[in-house]
């Protein structure tokens, strides 16, 4: 049986944090980018075969565009942010790609095996159009027909309450929908997003060592660039110039860049502007990368000094207990404890006269930066090994417009995963070894055995940000 994380019987909410003259952290930066090998995605092919079988469907078709490209990158390696893609993929393991006039010529693709079909009316609009094909006929030859059971990926999944069949309800676009159901039937046809993304089984929820360097490379990357463009802001300074040091090394992006200051950090995840820094204002910065997220929020003073009393008592008092709050979340983390205990571990702490959880404490990381969330209340799910998760502890209050947050991402992995890990990317399992130590000698924070932090800057902020010398520890 897994030990509870923490025992949540008459817990008091302490104040154990404290700004204080913290040294930065010293992790060098990845010098190689790791590649996932070809033979990891014929694993990938093979397990979601198998994973078909186990849930009675005989194809399984996989779309991919700009926003909804993690399923078929996955599979096949092909990033359709340009041109969209289509797989079909069948229980046997046999599979058919579509793919427009710019993406057919992947010799890599051929390589896995893939039989590549052109489907022009994938490439941008007005392009080419030279060998119609009606989309059925397509399916058809690569194995569809009347009577076969078909999921469709690509997208998310559906709860009930919101739509009327939430099983049947698929977010691809219309002619891709309409197109299967056309060859099989339309009550053959289901939505099988949770087969990739559930975070308890789900294909892409549990990761390899391959997978957790991957997101250790651009972890590192995106906590680099947030540290350098916090550490540069000035008073009269513009967000759009903060935001060109959000450099991300040619990793494709999970979100757009966000540098925000005063009352625009309020409007969430909004694109930076011609807005100039003044004294006082809160600032948000966050950047994003595949498999990583970094964020930072505080405010644009020395020191109290610096801000009106009344929002200089709220913003230290709502800044304490955050982090405290994600301390607690991070002391929880583990193998074995379930998303429910997590959440109730930081709820525990939190200050509900202070603050409330916008959104969950927490999700799982992949291609994009929010794949699922097991940290609800009472949420069952076990977290496992394998996992890639966001420490993403969003709190909404009702005092005066100022910033916390901290964010990084951290991976869940057991003795075998960490024996990978060391003997396939040892400088990676090196820089994370190196990230422990620091948070358990100058933040104060024990990490579980199995949780591997894959920030450069783990845990540290300057809320104060224009005094970079003292930051949040406990």
């Amino acid at each position: 049986m897994p030990v509870r994380p923490v025992d949540l019987v008459n817990v008091e909410r302490v104040v154990m944090a404290r700004i204080e003259t913290v040294p930065k952290p010293s992790i060098a930066m990845p010098d190689r980018r790791p590649e996932v090998p070809l033979e990891r995605y014929r694993e990938r092919l093979r397990t979601t075969s198998e994973m078909m079988a186990r849930h009675g469907l005989d194809h399984l078709v996989v779309y991919g565009d700009r926003e909804r490209a993690a399923d078929l990158h996955h599979l096949t390696g092909i990033d359709p942010r340009f041109e969209e893609g289509i797989l079909v993929l069948a229980r046997d393991g046999s599979a058919t790609v579509l793919l427009g006039n710019e993406n057919r010529g992947r010799g890599d693709v051929s390589e896995l095996g893939l039989r590549v079909r052109l489907f022009q009316e994938l490439s941008p609009q007005g392009q080419v159009r030279d060998r119609p094909t009606q989309l059925e006929t397509i399916l058809g030859e690569a194995g569809l027909d009347s009577g076969c059971q078909v999921g469709v990926v690509g997208g998310k999944s559906f709860s009930a309450g919101f739509v009327s069949d939430p099983e049947r309800s698929l977010a691809v676009p219309s002619y891709l929908a309409d197109a299967v159901r056309n060859v099989v039937g339309a009550d053959h046809v289901r939505n099988a997003q949770q087969l990739f993304v559930h975070p308890e089984v789900g294909l892409r929820s549990i990761n390899t060592a391959h997978e957790v360097a991957e997101a250790e490379y651009a972890s590192a990357i995106s906590s680099l660039a947030v540290h350098r463009a916090a550490a540069a802001i000035t008073v009269g300074e513009r967000a759009d110039r903060l935001a060109d040091m959000l450099s991300d090394g040619g990793v494709q992006r999970s979100v757009h860049p966000m540098v925000n200051f005063g009352e625009r950090t309020r409007l969430g995840v909004v694109s930076p502007i011609d807005q100039r820094v003044e004294l006082g204002d809160a600032f948000q910065i966050a950047f994003g990368l595949k498999g990583s997220l970094t964020c930072r929020s505080g405010i644009v003073a020395h020191g109290p000094g610096d801000l009106e009393p009344a929002t200089a008592e709220f913003f230290e008092a709502l800044t304490l207990n955050y982090f405290d709050t994600v301390v607690a979340w991070y002391r929880a983390v583990r193998i074995g404890a379930t998303g429910g205990e997590v959440h109730a571990a930081a709820d525990t702490v939190r200050d509900d006269s202070l603050f409330r959880f916008s959104l969950n404490p927490g999700h799982t990381l992949g291609y994009e930066e929010w794949l699922e969330s097991p940290f609800s209340p009472g949420n069952p799910t076990p977290l496992r090994s394998g996992l890639l998760l966001q420490g993403d502890i969003i709190p909404e209050y009702d005092g005066p417009t100022v910033g916390a947050n901290i964010e990084d991402g951290v991976a869940l992995a057991d003795e075998e995963l960490r024996a990978s890990l060391a003997e396939t990317y040892p400088e990676a399992y090196d820089r994370i070894q190196q990230r422990r130590d620091y948070l358990a000698e100058t933040i104060g924070v024990q990490l579980d055995a199995s949780v591997l932090p894959l920030s450069n800057t783990p845990l540290w902020h300057a809320p104060y940000v224009l005094d970079q010398s003292r930051a949040l520890t406990v």
